[in-house]
């Protein structure tokens, strides 16, 4: 049996494990859809599974106070809706290696915003070991060679996306563990009602700003290869939103996210058995990153 705080790291494990997969399945639709319409797309496939999983499981814990929901629909709205969004946009202005380097402040700011929101506090030690992850994270991913160069207006925008997304998802993670922590409840519920939420925002959005994107979102009209994002959204959107709030449930938000930040570490790994090329960096982050998580779990 584990104990709680052991289940949440393993829970966090298991969450970094299929984002990482569901990452390599995504890229293949991410010039098929626009942001938007893949935030409409899979948060409305995975809302389906949720409540289908709910109805097989009888799983009634639904939480019942109005605070709860509040902090509920507040991350999704946050974390979701403007955090995944602002992710893409990011990616889109100045490419994943800059944007994931900014994404790696996550991990302390859901810290910060801890000890703001929940007045919780973390070790020293805990605090050592989102560091040395965070650090090992950074070093892993940044590239070999020089980045394309990117001009001054995209730039900008890309980098103030990227910082506006790594606040959103780490204010979205601290208000699931607001939620959490006000009463008993079940993280598939929790995880519902903030991806419905957040789906929702966005969809109201683009609905009334571009509704051919919108029916293209919910049809997937003209897109091939359909499985295959069908098996992304029940592993990243599905599994991995439902493990993320099961984390959050039994550990420290911040640690979570500092153990969900080693995805892309995962992603180099499987490229790593496909023979892709390995630099001395990725090896020494990758390294750094174990160890920092050693520490956490370890504390």
């Amino acid at each position: 049996m584990f104990d709680w705080l052991g289940l949440g790291e393993l829970l966090a494990i298991l969450a970094a494990l299929v984002w990482a997969l569901s990452t390599i399945l995504y890229k293949g639709f991410s010039h098929h859809l626009t942001p938007m319409q893949l935030n409409i797309s899979k948060g409305v496939l995975a809302s389906a599974l949720m409540l289908v999983t709910l109805v097989i499981t009888q799983d009634f814990a639904i939480p019942t106070q109005i605070t709860s929901w509040l902090w509920l629909i507040a991350g999704g709205v946050i974390g979701i809706a403007i955090g995944d969004s602002a992710y893409f946009a990011a990616l889109r202005n100045i490419g994943p290696a800059r944007t994931l380097v900014i994404e790696s402040l996550a991990p302390a700011l859901v810290g910060i915003f801890n000890i703001i929101l929940l007045s919780h506090y973390l070790s020293a030690f805990a605090w050592f070991g989102i560091a040395l992850t965070s650090v090992g994270v950074v070093i892993a991913i940044k590239p070999a060679k020089g980045l394309p160069s990117v001009d001054n207006k995209h730039y900008r925008v890309g980098v103030l996306c990227a910082l506006a997304a790594a606040i959103c998802q780490a204010l979205g993670m601290v208000m699931s563990k607001g939620a959490l922590n006000n009463e008993e409840m079940s993280s598939l519920w929790a995880a519902l009602i903030r991806l419905a939420s957040g789906t929702l925002t966005v969809a109201l959005v683009v609905a009334m700003f571009k509704s051919s994107d919108f029916k293209q979102a919910l049809t997937l009209k003209g897109i091939s290869g359909k499985h295959w994002f069908f098996v992304a959204v029940f592993l990243g959107t599905f599994l991995g939103l439902w493990l993320q709030l099961g984390a959050v449930k039994y550990t420290d938000p911040a640690i979570a996210q500092t153990i969900f930040a080693t995805a892309p570490l995962i992603v180099m790994s499987i490229g790593f058995f496909k023979r892709e090329p390995v630099t001395n960096k990725m090896l020494l982050g990758g390294l750094l990153a174990l160890i920092g998580v050693g520490v956490l779990l370890a504390n």
